[in-house]
């Protein structure tokens, strides 16, 4: 280098490296460089190997050697006016590389490797021959400034956009011909030149670059319409910009929207979803499937046209997801949204708005995948993607779900939901710019706590509320005024909408819309209602009853669908349609398949729906049921919806079966052999009985189980009454559903009889219209009933103990008064009569006469019955003639309600009372109205006498006295049989259950489906046994035939002789039974005598060759092998669960009207028991208008206060209440008359004071008897001063009867008595005065009867004691002894011989009755005082009613909260930062300084509580060190003078402390080892918190 380099010389070389050394920068401009010699690096690098900048312009440099790259530090490279033409690849490796020139060069493109320079700020390439710039270039983070000018551009990288940093960008002097639109992206540019270009127009996205302060456009070849803009300056330039952009936009959606097709007054669209999209976000690339998942329990919002679905579970999989999904119907295109931020937790039943002010998406609480319940909230910013979680001020709501959420006036208002302790009628507003939660007080009538409701926002600042659900689906409407903060409850009128919940509503033009949910049965609603509003005064609302209409949806059934209403459009998604196509089923069914339909119509353009005939009449529910199931058919079980082998051979047989008997009997009902099930699926009749066992012992007896069957079911009259219903569910379904006709309970009360034991049918027949209506108006109440019952079952067991003329005439109601008494029974009547006046009821029969025997004969009686005789008459089945009617008592019929009812229809009036005139109408001519009961027969479980069971209403009827009018047929489990035994065989004629024989073995009265072993033939006829029975003379009897298979046949034998018509029907038919005949006809036709392919008749043709039917000595005919056997039930075992069971009836109450009596019954435990705990409440009134209440029995359970029955008698202001054991002051009952008397009686034994009964006349006297007590007090009174004209009355009593009349009562007019007013009501009524008090003592077998007193007495008014002593043994008077308080004395002795009592000892007697005056006194304020306490405490009860949960209740709510949710909501109700953290507001962060004061003080505070257990366990094992070796000293101390036993105690004592020490050593070493593991372990928490982010900022 001693000569220099290029045209430098050596001084000027040495000038310009020591200027480097000085300025790190090296300037080798001008030098005539063709390239860097060898040895310039190192040259340079002795002088300063670090420098910045190298300044190599206006030479001939074609390339740069590779050791350029040893500058490690070069900041600035310029290599401009030179002969590149390419940029060296040594540029590319300078990372620290800042700035670089290579302008005016003849470089031809700028490589990808570009991209590696990070750090470049400044990149100028102007005036070269450049065609096109590398795609890399736009991943230049910092680069700030481009040119690009005077080279050979035609088109721009797609991404140019995306230099986030750039200032300036000069483009000028260049073929292009359009930019990118890309461009308007450049949020930080401030100079565009792009002058002298072939430009026709500018990207309308560049109309948003905000920082743009100069555009140079010149020299373009720009339309009109362009360089008008550009003259009239940039920021008009700029408008025009982006109204461009909006027209291109608006045309752009036009010509890529997809073409909607016409579905009535909707648009369908087809949803469109990339499953592999590639998405670019901060984290990088990432694949994304765009179908949107079917799912529940997520919520979709609309914003103008982008619909928004957040959250809820994937029915695929049934996992829980936080994924936003949107959709625009410009496009209809699935978009899964990767977002930013605080991403809230995946979520279902979550409650979602839209900030419109804001453009934000709020979000609430919901449940997790672990069932927690939450109350966070967390919104998106739409603007950003960005999700984040404000912290919130105010008391927030309780974790809940299916809350419901809108936005109004910059609040989000949120109403209801389900939370941990039940559901909630709360509403509270969260101000969404301060982030203040707010719960405003209200009045008026709220709606009640409910969740999945309907909430909107309309005339401003009202928001309705509807329907919802709690323990039921609710379908009230309700309206707020937020500015009066009034609730009103809406009574509407028209159409109303059903229950319904999770559905929509919405207010457009003064009509309120509402659209879909699911209704009671959980099933997809698709209807649609309207109702217009009256104004936007809340006040009009209440007395307006605006009018709903039903309005035509015009939607069909889908499998799936989601819906919105907004802005008076209706949005709805959905799988398939029947235009655009249908989904796969199945892959619907398992979630598989995303909503790619959508439809949408504007809510104006719908139109009310037209309703037939039959829609204006109430919906049948159980058609409504059925089609549900139907829809849903899928998730039944399999034996619902198909067919086994056996089961379909068998309905073959049926069907040919039922063909048959419609040609021999063409005129009779069709047979009710195999209706459809709830599944649209046919079933034989006989496998839908389902005997079942439940856990329950209530059902193992006959009246427990047809009462729960009455009660549990929702009786639902037959939707025509005329025909039997065409489905048949089975009878886990009607449980399910807790409602069905006579049919379905039928069904149910006979699988759960032959479950449990009875030999139980099913009858299908006719009955009156008010028993198929069940209406019970004209019926007496069961609970009247079951009480006569036992009153007569008492008094006849009374009267046969043989007791005495008073005993055997105790009435009914001195029975039931025993009773209530000992406290044995609850259901019997509480003996009032005697206490208020009440009438006795009716009494039993005293005496029963024994009827007159009969002298007719009975074989000439037998003879009469014979069929053709022609003094043969009907004998209506075996019962008695009416003449012997009345004379025979165990003829007599029940004397049933219901079947007096049914009398009634024909006869006349009830009780005095005209039958029902709508019955009458109903009922006139031949009852044609199905229905269907059970019959019990004798032979199981001990039933003695056969019965019929109406199960609507769980009655018992025998069977010559019941209400039905006819029987068609009967089956049970195992089969089926036909009544052959009408009149005529027609439709018309009805076999009255009265006059038919049930003897089923019989085949001229019954027709079987499947004949049965043991079965007479019907050419038999009757058997030996049953002439011989008529003529013993015909009395009914019971007995049991073994031989019918499975018992169904035990029947009763109640012979009768054969009905004129049906045995010449039967005649007429060849004696031959339908089996038989289908028998023969298969024998005809099938080769082999019916062996084959084709199905097997039940009897072989064979068997009846002789024409008579006759049977083989075995019995069967050799038929058992091809006689078919019914298949097992294709219903699944019975289940009831508890809580349902425990629920009793359906919704929870059940009310039943009565012939002066309303009955109702509650549920006794779950969500709808009553809130006190009564479970039954019967209303006895006084006409058959029941407008007088003449007596109210609520019975109750669970009470606190022990309450059990309370009755009413408001005629007589009379209130009993009955109290169980336990209860206060161990009461049983209280009798309070109103401003007359209380009557109090205890559990003497539950008292200290054995006090058994304690009467309260009011203000007059108090009387109380005792038991049980060791001074044999039994009873105690106090009677209290009265007016002048009281006392006249008294004294009169008391001159008639001496002081044991006045003990007996007060003569005073009953009326007098309710009316009279205490003077002293009101005031303190303990120290009323008291004019005299009496006490009476139990006889003393210890002492003579002389000295043993029997009553004390004590005139406190006149100043006087008397005491009467017990009655000798054989004695008719007592001693007595009377002493005044002036030292007066009377002694009355009733033995002469015995001595005078000396002065002495009756001055001592003196003092010893004032004593005990002072104590009767004392003792009489005390009862004042504990009744007043009772009264007080009685008060307080009820107006505070507790009710004791039950042990599978508190399981229950148990199970209701997962141990997952309690566990977790325990760890959130305790943050381990909350006591560190600063005040936040909103979305406001802590700063770096916060974050580390916040983990500073976390961590001292772990490291002060380690030590502090360190220091804990150290004392402890220093205490423990010390003691040892203070015994151990003593020890060597004391050793010589210790026995053997004190040794062992020190050896023990020493081993137990040695044993301590080690485990205290142990635990320190532990707490050691671990406390440095959990202070790093907090450390590193602390680091990973989201809420400490900014500790990870550095800079």
């Amino acid at each position: 280098m001693a000569e220099g380099i290029g045209t430098l010389s050596r001084e000027v070389l040495e000038e310009r490296l020591m200027e480097a050394r000085r300025t790190y920068r090296l300037n080798m401009g001008y030098a005539g460089l063709k390239q860097l010699p060898p040895g310039f690096v190192d040259l340079v690098k002795k002088y300063n190997p670090h420098i910045t900048e190298l300044e190599l312009s206006s030479n001939d440099l074609t390339d740069l050697p590779d050791e350029l790259e040893e500058f490690r530090y070069l900041r600035v490279l310029r290599l401009k006016y030179n002969q590149l033409k390419r940029i060296p690849s040594v540029v590319y490796r300078l990372q620290q590389l800042m700035v670089f020139d290579v302008s005016g060069n003849k470089v031809g493109k700028v490589d990808e490797a570009v991209g590696h320079l990070t750090l470049l700020k400044e990149l100028d390439v102007s005036g070269n021959e450049i065609t096109v710039l590398p795609d890399s270039l736009a991943a230049l983070p910092k680069l700030e400034v481009v040119q690009v000018e005077n080279n050979r551009l035609e088109v721009l990288p797609d991404n140019l956009g995306e230099l986030a940093a750039v200032i300036k960008m000069d483009l000028s002097t260049n073929n292009l011909r359009y930019l990118p639109n890309s461009l308007g992206q450049l949020k930080k540019v401030q100079r565009i030149d792009v002058g002298n270009n072939l430009l026709t127009k500018v990207p309308p996205s560049m109309g948003h670059l905000k920082t743009l302060k100069e555009f140079n456009l010149r020299y373009n070849n720009l339309d009109e319409r362009y360089k008008a803009k550009v003259e009239e300056g940039l920021s008009k330039f700029l408008a025009f910009l982006r109204e461009e952009e909006e027209r291109e936009r608006l045309e752009e959606i036009e010509r890529l929207k997809p073409i909607g097709t016409p579905v009535g007054s909707y648009l369908e669209y087809r949803c469109k979803a990339e499953v592999g999209q590639l998405v670019k976000t901060e984290m990088g690339d990432i694949t994304v499937d765009n179908r949107c998942w079917i799912r529940t329990g997520h919520t979709l919002t609309q914003v103008g046209s982008m619909l928004i679905i957040f959250g809820g579970q994937l029915l695929k999989d049934g996992s829980t997801t936080n994924d936003l999904f949107w959709m625009t119907m410009d496009r209809m295109e699935w978009h899964n949204q990767p977002c930013k931020g605080d991403k809230p937790p995946p979520r279902y039943n979550h409650a979602a708005c839209y900030d419109e002010e804001n453009n934000r998406l709020i979000i609430f609480g919901g449940r997790t995948a672990e069932r927690k319940r939450l109350n966070d909230v967390a919104f998106l910013d739409m603007d950003t993607w960005t999700w984040y979680k404000p912290s919130t001020e105010g008391a927030a709501p309780s974790p809940r779900e299916q809350a419901v959420a809108t936005f109004w006036a910059g609040n989000m208002v949120l109403f209801g939901g389900h939370a941990i302790g039940g559901r909630t009628n709360d509403l509270f507003l969260l101000d969404l710019g301060a982030w203040q939660w707010s719960q405003p007080a209200f009045s008026g009538t709220a709606p009640s706590p409910r969740q999945a409701c309907a909430l909107c926002i309309g005339h401003g600042n009202l928001i309705f509320v509807h329907g919802g659900r709690n323990n039921f689906v609710l379908e009230d409407l309700h309206v707020m005024d937020f500015v009066t903060k009034t609730w009103t409850e809406i009574p509407c009128e028209g159409r109303c909408p059903p229950p319904r919940h999770s559905h929509h509503i919405h207010v457009h033009k003064d009509h309120l819309y509402l659209f879909g949910g699911l209704d009671e049965l959980g099933a997809q609603s698709i209807a649609m209602f309207q109702v217009h509003l009256p104004g936007d005064q809340q006040d009009t609302y209440a007395t307006a009853k605006p009018k709903w209409v039903e309005w035509d949806s015009e939607l069909p059934y889908n499998k799936n669908r989601t819906a919105t209403l907004w802005n008076g459009t209706i949005s709805i998604y959905q799988l398939g349609s029947n235009t655009l196509g249908r989904v796969n089923d199945d892959d619907a069914e398992k979630g598989l398949v995303f909503w790619d339909v959508f439809k949408t119509a504007k809510l104006e353009g719908l139109k009310p729906r037209q309703l037939a005939e039959d829609e204006l009449r109430p919906k049948n529910a159980k058609r409504m049921r059925v089609q549900h199931t139907i829809n849903t058919a899928g998730k039944m079980p399999r034996s619902f919806t198909q067919h086994t082998a056996h089961e379909a051979r068998v309905l073959q047989y049926v069907q040919d079966f039922q063909r048959i008997f419609e040609e021999l009997y063409p005129y009779r009902r069709p047979l009710y052999l195999t209706p459809r099930n709830e599944c649209g699926v046919a079933k034989f009749v006989c496998t839908t009985i389902r005997p079942s066992q439940l856990v329950y012992t209530e059902l193992y007896d006959l009246d427990g189980a047809a009462q729960f069957v009455a009660d549990f079911l929702s009786y639902e009259p037959l939707e025509d009454p005329l025909h039997p219903p065409d489905t048949l569910p089975s009878p886990m379904s009607v449980l399910d559903w807790r409602a069905g006709d006579s049919f379905d309970l039928a069904v149910v009360l006979a699988s759960l009889l032959i479950g449990v034991g009875f030999n139980a049918f099913v009858v299908m027949g006719y009955a009156p219209y008010a028993v198929v209506q069940n209406d019970q108006r004209n019926t007496v109440c069961t609970v009247l009933e079951r009480e006569a019952q036992g009153a007569a079952a008492a008094a006849a067991a009374a009267g046969s103990k043989g007791s005495d003329s008073t005993t055997s005439g105790r009435s009914a109601s001195g029975a039931n008064r025993e009773r209530r008494v000992d406290g044995s029974t609850t259901n019997l009547p509480v003996p009032v009569g005697a206490l208020v006046g009440a009438t006795p009821e009716a009494r039993a029969p005293r005496y029963n006469i024994k009827p007159l025997a009969s002298l007719k004969s009975k074989v000439l009686k037998a003879q009469a019955e014979v069929p053709g005789s022609p003094a043969a008459t009907p004998d209506r089945g075996g019962i008695a003639p009416t003449g012997d009617l009345g004379n025979n008592p165990d003829d007599e019929a029940v004397g049933d309600p219901m079947a007096a009812a049914a009398a009634a229809d024909s006869t006349g009036a009830i009780d005095g009372a005209g039958g029902d005139p709508l019955a009458e109408d109903h009922d006139a001519g031949i009852c044609k109205y199905v229905h269907a009961w059970v019959m019990v027969l004798p032979g199981k479980r001990d039933v003695s006498e056969a019965m019929f069971i109406e199960p609507s209403t769980g009655r018992k009827y025998p069977l010559h006295d019941s209400p039905y009018k006819g029987i068609e047929m009967l089956w049970n489990q195992r089969n089926f049989w036909v009544c052959l035994q009408q009149p005529q065989p027609h439709s018309d004629s009805r076999a009255d259950p009265r006059d038919i024989s049930y003897d089923l073995n019989d085949p001229s009265k019954w027709e079987p489906v499947f004949e049965e072993r043991g079965m007479r033939s019907r050419s038999e006829g009757a058997t030996e046994e049953s002439e011989v029975a008529r003529a013993e003379g015909g009395t009914s009897r019971v007995h049991r035939n073994d031989s019918v298979r499975g018992g169904n046949s035990a029947g009763l034998a109640l012979k009768s002789a054969k009905v004129g018509g049906g045995s010449s029907r039967l005649q007429g038919v060849g004696g031959m039974s339908i089996a038989q005949r289908m028998a023969q006809r298969n024998k005809l036709t099938t080769p082999g005598g019916g062996g084959g392919a084709t199905d097997t008749p039940p009897r072989t043709a064979e068997a009846h060759a002789d024409g008579g039917g006759a049977m083989g000595d075995d019995g069967d005919g050799g038929e058992a092998d091809v006689v078919p056997d019914i298949p097992p039930s294709w219903v699944l075992k019975l289940t009831i669960p508890r809580d349902a069971f425990d629920m009793r009836c359906p919704r929870g109450s059940k009310l039943t009207l009565y012939r002066r009596c309303q009955h109702e019954i509650f549920a006794r435990f779950g969500d709808c028991s009553r809130w006190d705990g009564m479970v039954e409440r019967l209303v006895l009134y006084g006409d058959d208008d029941r407008t007088i209440v003449t007596e109210i029995r609520e019975t109750f359970t669970r009470r606190r206060d022990k309450l059990r029955e309370r009755r009413v008698y408001p005629q007589k202001d009379t209130t009993i209440e009955l109290f169980d054991r336990g209860s206060a002051f161990a009461l049983k009952d209280i009798l309070t008359v109103k401003n007359d008397r209380r009557v109090f009686n205890f559990y003497a034994a539950a008292r200290l004071d054995g006090l058994e009964k304690r009467e309260e006349l009011e203000n007059r006297k108090i009387i109380e008897h005792f038991v049980g007590r060791d001074d044999r007090l039994v009873y105690r009174s106090a009677t209290y001063t009265e007016d002048a004209a009281s006392t006249a009355a008294g004294g009169a009593a008391a001159a008639g009867g001496g002081p044991e009349a006045a003990s007996e009562g007060d003569p005073e007019d009953d009326a007098v008595r309710r009316t009279r007013k205490s003077k002293n009501r009101g005031g303190d009524k303990r120290m009323l005065p008291i004019r005299k008090m009496t006490e009476k003592f139990a006889r003393n077998p210890s002492l003579d009867a002389d000295s043993d007193v029997a009553k004390r007495v004590y005139y406190l008014t006149e100043g006087r004691m008397r005491v009467d002593y017990h009655f000798g043994t054989n004695r008719i008077t007592n001693s007595s002894r009377s002493f005044t308080k002036d030292g007066q004395s009377q002694i009355v002795q009733v033995d002469p011989l015995a001595p005078r009592p000396q002065p002495a000892a009756l001055l001592e007697e003196y003092s010893a009755l004032l004593v005990a005056e002072k104590d009767c006194l004392q003792s009489v304020r005390d009862s004042e005082w504990e009744i007043s306490e009772i009264t007080r405490t009685r008060t307080n009860q009820e107006q505070n009613i507790t009710l004791e949960t039950p042990y599978y209740d508190i399981v229950r709510i148990k199970a209701e909260e997962s141990e997952e949710e309690e566990e977790e909501a325990a760890e959130a109700a305790y943050d381990y930062l909350s006591p560190f953290l600063p005040t936040l507001l909103g979305t406001q962060q802590l700063t770096r300084t916060q974050a580390l004061e916040v983990r500073e003080k976390a961590l001292k505070a772990l490291k002060d509580r380690l030590i502090e257990r360190a220091n804990i366990i150290q004392a402890r094992l220093d205490e423990e060190t010390a003691a040892l070796a203070k015994r151990q000293q003593t020890f060597h101390r004391d050793r010589d003078q210790m026995t053997a036993t004190e040794e062992e105690d020190y050896e023990r004592q020493t081993e137990e402390s040695m044993f301590r020490i080690h485990i205290l050593e142990r635990r320190l070493r532990r707490h050691e080892e671990q406390a440095l593991h959990k202070y790093y372990e907090l450390d590193a928490k602390l680091r990973g918190d989201s809420r400490l982010q900014s500790l990870l900022n550095v800079y």
